[in-house]
């Protein structure tokens, strides 16, 4: 009524009248239908063929906006240079504006100028279930039925309620007209009521303040008198109206959900994700006891919903991995444990699950790619690749499992260089929450096939007024979404909470494979922001860095067990970097830290001959046997040098005393430097100086010792002997 209004007062032309005439004409005449300007003056003028057909079109939208009508205003009045005869037209500016703001107030007073209107009406009407929301048209005694509450929020009795089938017979067959009755005002689109029967109705009598009533109304599908016959989504709903003495009959509320007319049920694909958080820090030891509870509880449900017939599964092979080791003999926090059992036949199931060759592999270890990706650097993408690859192929499971289709999961954070990344580098699926639309990832290498596959939401809430999170509007919704939001429909079970929410709809929804689209696929802007982990990224960096020391003290290779921590390190179930963080401490490679070995001697030593031996001790704090020497570096090589010691071998914790000959060619004082070096030679640890001094001649020093001691000794023999004679002879002379 408000536009037919409107169209009644764009058309009616304002037309010019002479003074002393304004009354002229009769009422079946045209110039009933003048009216006078508000412009005061001798002459009066008027305006015809004012009609904006556009502008009209626009206003069967819902909103109109003010600019939007003063423009076309402005566009339709013309500016030509005005005359004061009965026939032209005067359009100067101020008359222009004059008239504008005219009709805006006009169209203001009939409610066009408005943004999407609300229910404003005083009972707040509920749609808890309508069954079936797959509507059958071939069937026209198909009955629906809608169930649902009415609440009186005033506080003034409704008198003589009711509840009305009502429904709307505009198909909805695009997602963008589906947005739009989704941001549309509770009166739009129209719709009417079903009145053939007593099912389509429920009296309520008198609604007092407060209170709140529960309904049943039903139609056939017959009754709804749909005319398309293509699949589309209907709004189906209730109107509650009252028929009170002062008011008359009125509507008082209303409530609306999606349903869908379609030729069959909707084609749904179903994934399970299986996937969590590592616990195992090596070959076996774990860092607590966390995976044997999830294995009873999480991880549990969600094998058994994994194990639904056309049901897919993401696998993370480092769960796989895990379960395993907590299956046989393994450790807790360096404690021994009993293998378990749960664990076992979780192994088993997932076995079974990999012969029904609908499981996917994910990355070894479930990286965060995403996270990877922000950082920026590409070089430093790929290596974090190439760790998940090198630990699935040191893992040594089966080919079944390794030989999988290599997906991905990005969740909220999908975009298109990421998935264009990924598809380079060999990934099949890329699994994203906000693609636009699925189909295949273009790349410049046309021998590649790989496909972006968008993740449909399962719980969005309905359409208002009235609660939207009813079961009957989250599925109304999931089944519109499903039939207009472009095929296939595609859900992911990421957690427990989500198997409730992905169970078919009964009637409504059949299980399908996972499609393949041959168009393009489209992208979207991720809604989440994420950011990158620096100070993990150089912890992990940091195991790389003493790789090689690692493996020449140990003669172990340590690329596989490096790239399994690496490739866990950026699990993408930690919470926090710090989290992350704690997990890489715990793990003995972050305790391999090869300047833990200490090398310990006296800072002096004195040699007494060209030979002699002093002691320097090694002790290895380290969980691993290491393989070392002692090498020693002169300040004079040539007065004083120290030959390397023999390879040494340490336990974990050991302490070995090893005796240090070094050689001298001159007396004197040298200091010699004392470092540990690996068998190839690679030093390391702190360097370690002693102070050597050389006292020693050798034989010819002895010789002049013992020949100068006899001349002292004779000397003084002969000398007592002198003295004796000299007395005898004083003696005799006397």
């Amino acid at each position: 009524r408000r536009f037919q209004s409107c169209q009644l007062l764009w058309s009616t032309g304002f037309t010019r009248t002479p003074q002393g005439d304004r009354d002229a004409g009769t009422p079946d005449s045209p110039r009933d239908q003048r009216f006078p300007t508000p412009y005061a003056g001798a002459n009066r003028f008027r305006f015809e063929g004012l009609r904006l057909p556009a502008l009209s079109a626009q206003l069967r939208s819902p909103v109109v906006l003010k600019r939007t009508l003063v423009a076309a205003l402005h566009r339709r009045i013309s500016t030509t240079t005005s005359r004061l005869d009965g026939t032209s037209y005067y359009d100067g500016p101020v008359t222009r504006r004059l008239v504008t703001w005219m009709l805006l107030l006009a169209a203001i007073a009939v409610g066009i100028v408005a943004t999407p209107s609300r229910a404003d009406e005083p009972v707040d009407v509920s749609i808890e279930s309508l069954t079936p929301q797959l509507l059958d048209r071939s069937q026209p005694d198909q009955l629906i039925t809608i169930t649902g509450t009415v609440r009186n929020n005033t506080d003034q009795v409704v008198e003589n309620a009711s509840v009305h089938f009502w429904r709307s017979t505009r198909p909805i067959t695009e997602h963008a007209e589906l947005e739009q009755v989704l941001t549309s005002g509770a009166a739009q689109p129209q719709g009417s009521r079903v009145t053939n029967s007593k099912e389509n109705y429920q009296d309520l009598g008198e609604l007092p303040p407060g209170v709140s009533v529960k309904f049943t109304v039903s139609a056939t599908a017959g009754e709804l008198t749909l005319s398309s016959r293509t699949d589309a989504v209907y709004l189906l709903g209730a109107l509650v109206r009252s028929n009170s003495s002062a008011q008359g009959p009125r509507n008082v509320g209303r409530g609306r959900a999606f349903a869908v007319a379609a030729k069959k049920p909707l084609q749904v694909s179903t994934i399970v994700k299986l996937a969590t958080r590592p616990t195992l820090l090596d070959n076996t030891d774990f860092q607590d006891n966390s995976l044997e509870s999830r294995l009873v509880g999480e991880l549990s449900e969600l094998l058994e919903a994994a194990e639904k017939p056309g049901t897919y599964t993401l696998l993370d092979p480092s769960l796989l991995v895990e379960a395993q080791v907590l299956a046989g003999e393994h450790t807790v926090a360096g404690q021994a444990a009993a293998p378990s059992e749960t664990a076992s036949n979780f192994v088993s199931r997932i076995n079974s699950l990999i012969g029904t060759g609908r499981v996917m592999r994910l990355p070894f270890g479930n990286p965060d790619l995403a996270r990877l990706h922000a950082a920026g650097d590409l070089s430093g993408f790929e290596a974090a690749l190439g760790w998940s690859e090198t630990a699935l192929k040191a893992s040594g499971l089966e080919e079944a499992i390794t030989n999988a289709p290599l997906v991905a999961d990005l969740g909220g954070n999908d975009s298109q260089d990421l998935a264009l990344t990924l598809a380079l580098h060999g990934f099949q699926k890329v699994f994203g929450n906000t693609f636009t639309s699925s189909g295949e990832i273009s790349t410049t290498n046309h021998d590649l096939k790989a496909h972006a596959l968008r993740i449909s939401p399962m719980d969005l809430p309905g359409i208002s007024p009235g609660n939207t999170f009813t079961g009957a509007q989250i599925s109304g919704r999931r089944l519109a979404e499903g039939l207009l939001g472009g095929k296939p429909t595609i859900h992911m079970i990421r957690e427990a909470a989500d198997i409730s929410r992905a169970e078919l709809l009964a009637g409504s929804e059949i299980t399908a494979p996972l499609p393949e689209p041959s168009g393009q696929a489209r992208y979207g802007v991720p809604k989440e922001q994420i950011t990158p982990w620096p100070k993990l990224r150089s912890q992990v960096q940091g195991i790389f860095d003493s790789t090689q020391l690692l493996e020449e003290l140990t003669g172990t290779d340590r690329a596989a067990l490096n790239a399994t921590i690496a490739a866990r390190a950026f699990n993408s179930a930690f919470q926090s970097e710090q989290e992350a963080m704690d997990f890489v401490s715990a793990t003995p490679s972050e305790k391999l830290a090869p300047s833990a070995i200490r090398l310990s001697a006296a800072s002096q030593f004195v040699m007494g001959s060209e030979t002699n031996n002093f002691p320097v001790t090694i002790s290895n704090p380290l969980p691993v046997t290491v393989k070392v020497r002692v090498q020693f570096v002169s300040d004079s090589p040539n007065r004083i040098r120290v030959a390397p010691s023999e390879l040494v071998t340490l336990g974990p914790g050991e302490h070995r005393t090893v005796s240090i000959s070094p050689s001298t060619t001159s007396n004197g004082v040298v200091t010699v430097r004392a470092q540990l070096t690996t068998e190839q030679g690679t030093a390391f640890g702190s360097v370690v100086p002693v102070e050597i001094t050389a006292t020693g001649l050798g034989r010819v020093g002895w010789i002049i010792i013992v020949i100068s001691g006899a001349v002292v000794v004779g000397g003084t023999f002969l000398r007592i002997r002198a003295v004796q004679r000299e007395r005898a002879r004083e003696s005799r002379e006397q």
